[in-house]
């Protein structure tokens, strides 16, 4: 009866085998935890656009709209920033937020939201044509609001529009 046990080679090729697997699994891994962290990201990024978007509603539709609420005369309605900071709790309409390019948390940028996001809103007047919304130009009933959110790390961009309304 002989006793045989692996040779050199079928010890070195177990070997290379065990470890190509090994690096696979490892490669698996590392891509799995690099990102990781990215639905985090795209979360907060979506919470610090609609935040920023309640904000943005909770203004009155035009500069000479009535505290409390009330519709202007349509000749009145225009986009105008009559404010001249970008100090966001220092805007009283929707038309001062038109233009702003900041990043949260940074001299007055929606001081209250998640740090680091960089946000720009835009707003024009809106026409209601159906069921679709058209940027024209004033004066409308309708204003559009855009915010656009640019997340950390990851090159990406979130949009959220609404509508508010001379009423």
């Amino acid at each position: 009866m002989s006793r045989r046990g692996f040779t050199l080679i079928e010890i070195i090729l177990s070997i290379v085998v065990f470890t190509l697997g090994v690096v696979g699994i490892m490669v698996v891994f590392y891509n799995t935890f690099g990102r990781s962290s990215n639905p985090i990201i795209r979360s907060r990024a979506i919470n610090v656009a609609s935040s920023v978007m309640d904000d943005v509603l909770s203004r009155k539709f035009d500069n000479d709209t009535p505290n409390g609420g009330g519709s202007i005369s349509l000749s009145k309605v225009n986009i105008g920033k009559e404010e001249a900071t970008n100090d966001t709790s220092l805007f009283d309409d929707v038309d001062d937020f038109d233009g702003l390019d900041c990043i949260t948390g940074e001299n007055g940028c929606f001081d209250d939201v998640i740090r680091g996001f960089r946000v720009k809103v835009n707003v024009s007047c809106a026409k209601l044509n159906g069921s679709n919304v058209e940027p024209i130009d004033c004066p409308q009933n309708f204003k559009l609001i855009t915010v656009r959110v640019y997340s950390k790390g990851l090159s990406e961009k979130y949009t959220i529009r609404a509508l508010k309304g001379n009423f």
